[in-house]
């Protein structure tokens, strides 16, 4: 009886990390995914050029479906993205000839309607003029005047 009752116990344990396995798993991000790119614009017109557009990567599909369901809505009526933020261009982000310092964090961004005003602020004359600011104590950003302008093929 007590071999039976061990053998049910560890047979409701086995069962219960497969499934775990098997959810884990189910919610992995792909890894493998190619990154998509896209500008974001600021409505209002910046004192100075570099503050204009910036540009944001991702590979979650739900991100880049919600992105680029922004496109069929009024600029006024689009959200404002907000993620993580970290040194370096990434590779990407750019507006014209000036290479940011700093980039959002790849699959670490999403699309808002609000944020808090520490995250709001300029590409340039704030993240890239106050980068150790941004990057050490703030450590987001999310412009209120942002909005997926297109995306980047």
């Amino acid at each position: 009886m007590k071999f039976r009752n061990q053998f049910f116990i560890v047979s409701r344990i086995v069962l219960v990390a497969l499934i775990g396995l098997v959810l884990f798993g189910s919610c992995k991000k792909n890894n493998n995914a190619p990154l998509r790119y896209f500008e974001v614009g600021i409505v209002d017109t910046p004192a100075d050029w570099r503050d204009s557009s910036f540009i944001i990567a991702t590979s979650n599909q739900q991100v880049i479906e919600q992105a680029l369901a922004q496109l069929n809505f009024p600029i006024n009526q689009r959200k404002i993205v907000n993620g993580g933020i970290a040194r370096g261009n990434g590779g990407y982000n750019k507006n014209s000839t000036h290479s940011f310092r700093w980039h959002f964090k790849e699959n670490d961004w999403h699309l808002t309607d609000f944020s808090i005003e520490i995250y709001d602020g300029r590409a340039y004359s704030d993240l890239d003029l106050g980068l150790n600011y941004w990057i050490d104590t703030v450590k987001r950003y999310s412009p209120w005047n942002s909005y997926i302008k297109r995306e980047i093929k």
